[in-house]
């Protein structure tokens, strides 16, 4: 798998057990490239191109792009979104039988709770799983405590639920230390989950990582 940057000519592979470093010393180089992974993650127009093997792949479909680690939250909309999704389908797929028991009783409560009130009422007789999900407020139970735990625990559920493998975060080495980033990329190397890390200035590479350079004069030096 690799992405390319069509206007700077960029081209970084994504290896398994890697992770990619691109170190952007060139001010505007920096902007467009946070402008344009961001775009094209929310489904707009950038230069970047996804591929595996001759297969493009959409970004917005792939990719993630993190800007603050500090507000990754697992109970984030969109994640619930996925997960109560995925709770539907397991519950069309082994828990029809119940489902049916639990609407019928539902349905014979609420029927005789109406016919109490002076009033001509009815009722939706169908149950949706869905709502009843949010009924009882169904979210994560976090059990972080620092910043690694954070994005881990994010990484974890976001990549088993949206399908998303990819993980493009801003100068993450600026928040985790050496130790801290050996063992999130231990725990993304054992997910399969593929890290870029984009920053401003050049860090040293460390033990896993992939490094390239963009540098003021836009020469492009891969380490």
């Amino acid at each position: 798998m690799k992405i390319v940057h069509k206007g700077l000519n960029l081209t970084m592979s994504l290896s398994e057990n890697q992770v990619t470093v691109l170190s952007v010393e060139n001010v505007h180089a920096y902007a467009e490239i946070l402008q344009d992974i961001w775009n094209q993650t929310q489904g707009g127009d950038g230069s970047f191109i996804l591929s595996d093997k001759e297969k493009i792949l959409k970004i917005s479909k792939n990719v993630e792009c993190i800007f603050n680690p500090f507000s990754l939250k697992c109970n984030d909309r969109k994640i619930i979104n996925h997960l109560y999704q995925q709770i539907k389908e397991h519950v069309d797929g082994f828990f029809l039988e119940e489902t049916m028991t639990i609407n019928t009783e539902l349905n014979q409560f609420i029927d005789a709770l109406l016919m109490q009130m002076p009033y001509a009422l009815k009722h939706n007789q169908e149950m949706d799983i869905m709502n009843l999900l949010k009924l009882y407020d169904v979210e994560f139970e976090s059990n972080a405590e620092s910043i690694l735990e954070r994005i881990i625990e994010y990484l974890r559920v976001m990549s088993k639920l949206s399908g998303i493998n990819i993980y493009v975060f801003v100068g993450l080495k600026q928040f985790l230390r050496a130790e801290e980033l050996k063992e999130l990329y231990k725990f993304a190397f054992y997910e399969k989950i593929s890290i870029i890390i984009v920053e401003s200035i050049h860090t040293t590479l460390i033990e896993g990582e992939k490094g390239w350079i963009i540098d003021s004069d836009l020469c492009i030096i891969e380490l």
